[in-house]
């Protein structure tokens, strides 16, 4: 007899709750009737059992939408892009000061010592690509 009361114990009722008891019960929540600890008392259901029901019906809490990762991913690199273009830009920018700083440096020189250093074609490439012949050397 004894045992038989052991095994009563350990036995759980299983308990099955209509559509309709559910969506009442979310809607008790929503309406703010009751929290899910007082619906969890008055009617003896777990919070995990509550919380299901209101993922499941309610009209709030409906499964968001999972957007793709990648798309964020995409964001930080247009905006390194971005970055990059504005210091590609201000470099440029820099270039073209310094270009104008140096052809104002040559006319100056011009018209100080009387050469004209774009029509001389005595100017050897710096690079070591003009073909020297030794003969003339």
């Amino acid at each position: 007899m004894a045992q038989s009361k052991k095994n009563q114990k350990f036995k759980r009722e299983r308990r099955y709750f209509s559509e309709e008891f559910r969506r009442a019960r979310v809607k008790e929540y929503e309406e703010g009737q009751a929290s899910v600890s007082e619906i969890c008392r008055v009617y003896q259901v777990s919070d995990t059992a509550v919380y299901k029901w209101i993922r499941k019906y309610s009209a709030h809490y409906q499964k968001s939408i999972v957007k793709i990762v990648e798309e964020k991913s995409e964001a930080k690199k247009r905006l390194a892009l971005e970055k990059k273009v504005e210091q590609l830009e201000r470099l440029i920018g820099q270039q073209q000061v310094q270009i104008r700083y140096y052809e104002k440096l040559m006319e100056l020189a011009q018209e100080q010592y009387n050469v004209d250093f774009e029509k001389n074609s005595d100017w050897k490439s710096l690079n070591g690509s003009s073909i020297i012949d030794p003969n003339t050397v």
